[in-house]
């Protein structure tokens, strides 16, 4: 039997999930997760959804376009004593990042449960209210890969999600962001992470510092786009700028080993996003990525990454935060 689902989001909604980096394909996939076998989208304001007949409805609004919602549903609004709304006949539950109330109710005499999701973290917290909806069943699982294709729900620029094992060894099968599943692995090593970035300007640490609870593993972070603050910040000496250029393996090296010490991996990225900048022998998208630890040898690759400006940064995030989950696993 076809379990439907769907996310209606307003356009502040929208605008919420793009501050916290959060896609549409995350949520979609989630949902798969908890046992839907569709998900659909919907803009609130178009009304779509008041058409659907999908089992599964979340709403992402604000709290005064929810209630509106829930006046739709032929729901009670009632102020208790602080003046604070509730909704009769509902089972409600918190959410933090900012702390809100959410609500889950059953339309009468239809076999749909709706969810009102005012705006905040819907990423971290969705074990929550993806029990409400599945009644506490257990979340299949879901792959996370760097593989692109059909069959596969898109997440980001380099990364998809589906409930069957890829053929390529996916980064995990429970359906976790890729900052999740990095800082757990520093927490089980009890190491710490240090960035040096260039082409992505602070990207990495910024990702990894989306994550509540990111302080335990982060250390710093060097944003050094000119060669001087390569030089000053990090020690590369000018002889070896001049002699390979800011984009190549031994200045990317340097970069990771002069963050990198006995207690703190380091990973670096330097490379060319475009729209110019490249060359023949280095085109735009040529991207050097090294992580340095303590006691093994720096790993340093290059690759080539497609795309505008904007996609060549997130690819190159999402290869250093695997190219760092790979340096831990072969420290065991």
């Amino acid at each position: 039997m076809k379990k439907q689902a769907l996310w209606i989001i307003s356009e502040a909604g929208l605008q919420s999930l793009a501050v916290a980096g959060i896609s549409i394909g995350w949520l979609k996939a989630w949902l798969l997760s908890a046992g839907a076998t569709e998900v659909e989208v919907h803009l609130l304001e178009s009304e779509t959804w008041r058409d659907s007949e999908a089992g599964w409805q979340l709403f992402f609004a604000d709290e005064y376009e929810l209630m509106r919602i829930a006046l739709f549903h032929r729901r009670r609004i009632q102020a208790d004593e602080q003046g604070q709304r509730k909704l009769l006949g509902t089972d409600s539950f918190m959410l933090c990042n900012p702390d809100r109330t959410c609500w889950h109710y059953q339309q009468h005499g239809i076999n749909r449960h709706i969810l009102l999701l005012p705006l905040g973290d819907v990423a971290y917290q969705r074990g929550l209210y993806l029990s409400h909806l599945n009644q506490g069943q257990a979340l299949l699982p879901l792959y996370i890969s760097m593989q692109e294709g059909r069959g596969r729900t898109a997440l980001e620029p380099g990364l998809s999600a589906s409930l069957e094992k890829p053929d390529v060894e996916p980064l995990n099968d429970g359906g976790y962001l890729i900052e999740e599943q990095v800082v757990a692995a520093f927490r089980t090593k009890n190491k710490r992470i240090r960035t040096v970035e260039s082409c992505t300007g602070g990207g990495i640490a910024t990702r990894l510092c989306r994550l509540p609870g990111a302080s335990e593993v982060v250390d710093r972070s060097w944003v050094t786009y000119s060669n001087e603050a390569k030089h000053e910040e990090v020690g590369i000496s000018e002889e070896l700028l001049d002699k390979y250029g800011a984009v190549s393996e031994q200045v990317t090296v340097a970069m990771a080993e002069g963050g990198a010490d006995a207690n703190h991996i380091c990973v670096a990225v330097s490379g060319i996003a475009g729209p110019d900048g490249g060359t023949a022998e280095k085109p735009v998208g040529t991207v050097w990525i090294a992580v340095a630890m303590a006691g093994l040898k720096t790993q340093a690759r290059c690759f080539e990454f497609s795309g505008g400006r904007s996609e060549i940064q997130a690819r190159t995030v999402l290869m250093a935060l695997s190219m760092i989950l790979e340096t831990l696993d072969g420290s065991d």
